[in-house]
């Protein structure tokens, strides 16, 4: 019985099989070459030329294609990754507000229950302890009703200045000195290549997507002109700002691309300018064509002496940006908003604007303290409440929100309001 050999198949490349039409094709026009006449000669030659120019153009076609499809499988994954992430944060913000409003509320049914209590100790309680049984007593409803206060008068303020308390939108990209913008790079199937600690690698050399940064703020409306006061961080996010440093270094200096308003219950977000900054403190005044609109303006304290320490501040801005927003939203329609605009800023801002989405957020606490440069308060905020107004009992702008150090009690910063005085005053002067 014979030995049978097995050949093992192995798929062809691309190259392997354009040598072998090209050995096919020299063949036929040898063997044709020397039974056929000159002029004939010439036209196979011609038609060899061609021939072989069509293998090799189909080969690199298919090699590019190969590579684009492999680029665009890379970005869907990616894509696909960005909005599992921004989902899961969306998710964490839902749980967070929704413990913050539980914890209110037990705090609430917690006062009541003592002063159920007390009620029913002082009715069995003897001649000796009905005073201080009635002491207590009125210490609790004390505390219940400034809680109550306090918190009743926040809804007030949020009801009647909210409108004019709008989300800044905005991104930058860097430019080297030709104009240039700075480009991220990518390796040959278009994913981002990164350095050793996992970020993006980028130059104005690189072949892939303009390296834009997105970001949002707070802002408030000043004047019925349409001046709009935040911080200078959230006007100049590059002011102040490391890595914006580290790129000057580079020669790579920032571009503004987009700076926007949007106020609640807005359609369309406003068109935003640089009207002034403030060299020693970090509020800014930006301007707005409110063209039909009538919105209220927040009114600011020129007394210096609105802030007082111990007394209750109420917070109003887009702490958390449009991850708070898209918690505090139906679910179905959260997910509606993602699945259309996918996990780009301005595109969820302005799904976000059309579905009457963009609500401020709003905190309450107790100021902790006041200095010269300074208001400290413990009213919870986080990344994008920078450039909120902060706001006394009697609803007076106090302070901006700019900063949170989130190790230590009393962890929230703002800039007094009379740093920003100057500037809403010379920008009425100018205007008049």
């Amino acid at each position: 019985m014979s030995d049978r050999v097995k050949h093992r198949h192995l798929k062809a490349t691309p190259w392997q099989r354009a040598r072998r039409s090209l050995a096919s094709l020299w063949s036929i026009a040898r063997s044709t070459y020397g039974r056929t006449r000159p002029p004939v000669r010439r036209l196979l030659a011609v038609g060899l030329l061609l021939g072989v120019a069509a293998t090799t153009w189909d080969q690199l076609q298919t090699r590019r294609l190969r590579l684009e499809v492999g680029r665009l499988q890379e970005a869907l994954r990616q894509a696909e990754q960005d909005r599992e992430r921004f989902a899961a944060r969306v998710a964490d913000e839902r749980a967070r507000a929704e413990a913050d409003r539980a914890g209110l509320a037990s705090q609430v049914e917690e006062l009541r229950r003592q002063e159920q209590a007390l009620h029913a100790q002082l009715a069995d309680a003897a001649v000796a302890e009905a005073k201080t049984l009635r002491e207590e007593l009125q210490t609790t409803r004390d505390r219940l009703a400034t809680l109550e206060s306090e918190r009743a008068a926040g809804e007030r303020i949020v009801r009647e200045l909210g409108p004019s308390v709008c989300m800044i939108q905005g991104a930058y990209v860097f430019q080297d000195a030709g104009g240039r913008p700075l480009r991220l790079r990518i390796d040959e199937n278009g994913a981002p290549l990164k350095d050793a600690d996992g970020n993006s690698l980028a130059d104005a050399e690189g072949a892939g997507p303009v390296y834009e940064v997105e970001y949002v703020g707070t802002g408030f409306l000043v004047d019925r002109m349409g001046l709009v006061l935040t911080n200078r961080h959230v006007a100049e996010p590059w002011w102040n700002d490391d890595e914006a440093k580290s790129m000057a270094e580079r020669g790579f200096s920032p571009r503004r691309t987009t700076l926007r308003a949007f106020f609640p219950r807005q359609k369309e977000p406003l068109t935003l300018t640089l009207g002034a900054v403030a060299e020693h403190a970090d509020v800014a005044l930006l301007r707005c064509d409110l063209g039909g609109l009538r919105l209220p303006v927040l009114p600011l304290d020129r007394s210096g002496r609105g802030a007082v320490t111990g007394q209750p501040v109420v917070l109003i801005g887009f702490p958390a940006g449009i991850e708070a927003m898209l918690a505090k939203a139906d679910a179905d329609a959260a997910r509606a908003v993602l699945e259309s605009a996918g996990t780009s800023t301005a595109r969820i801002s302005e799904a976000l604007a059309k579905r009457g989405l963009v609500r401020p957020s709003t905190t309450q606490g107790h100021v902790v303290d006041v200095t010269e440069t300074d208001i400290v308060f413990d009213a919870p905020t986080t990344q994008g409440g920078s450039g909120g107004p902060l706001l006394n009992r009697n609803g007076i702008v106090i302070g901006v929100s700019y900063a949170v150090l989130s190790r230590f009690s009393g962890n929230s910063f703002a800039v007094p309001i009379r740093h920003a005085l100057p500037l809403v005053s010379q920008a009425r002067k100018r205007s008049g």
